[in-house]
């Protein structure tokens, strides 16, 4: 019994150190100074994504994320406080949640007033979530000018209040075995146009605080998505 212990644990050791081994590999990866969420429990890791997203400001904790609750609480520099919450993954490799900070920023100028009334002057409405928020309208009687029409709205609605830059992560919610991840998705983040044409739906979103949105950008947005349901109902008219 003893010859066979000794000899499973050399083959253990070995496995672990060959560098083949999936369980050395994760071992190795805990301890990687390279890795970014290595040595971190899991307010550091809320920290950093933050801080990241958020590059102008600085963030501490107020009430240590719980996971039973899903929730923590931090604040800014300035002493305003928000939630942490969603936790998707919080592993060696994988940490990803949602935060209320650009929310909070958001009510605190009366945000849904000022898109409401914005929405409401172009005929759409508003509809939103703890977390998204979106307008919806219909194709008006002359459809010629919905790209100007939609463009100024959504212009409108950006503009409408201030936000801190935000840095959106490029692959949220893509997660692969060894390739590092991490991320915090700000509610609220993200506006969403429906625009109804002929019992189809032109589906735009814009982002809040995005350094690479500009007006090239929106209007390209809108364009495209107009073009799509365009084709679209000319396809169904010719499977008829």
């Amino acid at each position: 019994m003893k010859k066979i212990g000794m000899i499973l644990m050399i083959l253990l050791l070995c496995t672990a150190f060959s560098g083949c081994s999936e369980i050395g590999k994760l071992v190795r990866d805990v301890n990687n100074p390279d890795n970014p969420l290595s040595g971190k429990n899991t307010d550091e890791r809320i920290i950093m994504c933050l801080e990241e997203e958020y590059p102008e400001h600085d963030f501490v904790i107020v009430e240590s994320y719980n996971k039973e609750n899903d929730s923590g609480k931090f604040q800014d520099e300035n002493g305003i406080e928000f939630t942490v919450h969603g936790l998707v993954y919080d592993n060696t490799y994988h940490f990803g949640c949602r935060n209320d900070y650009l929310k909070v920023l958001l009510e605190s100028q009366d945000y849904l007033k000022e898109v409401s009334d914005i929405a409401e002057e172009y005929g759409f409405s508003v509809d939103y979530s703890e977390e998204t928020i979106g307008i919806e309208g219909n194709e008006n009687e002359d459809n010629s000018d919905s790209i100007d029409r939609i463009f100024e709205m959504v212009q409108k609605i950006l503009n409408s209040v201030d936000t801190p830059q935000i840095m959106y992560p490029k692959e949220a919610g893509s997660f692969s075995t060894g390739k590092i991840n991490y991320y915090s998705i700000p509610c609220w983040g993200q506006l969403t146009c429906l625009y109804h044409i002929q019992g189809h739906a032109a589906v735009m979103t814009f982002r809040f605080g995005d350094e690479n949105i500009n007006e090239e950008t929106i209007r390209k947005n809108i364009t495209d998505a107009l073009k799509q349901v365009e084709s679209n109902i000319e396809n169904d008219k010719s499977d008829e």
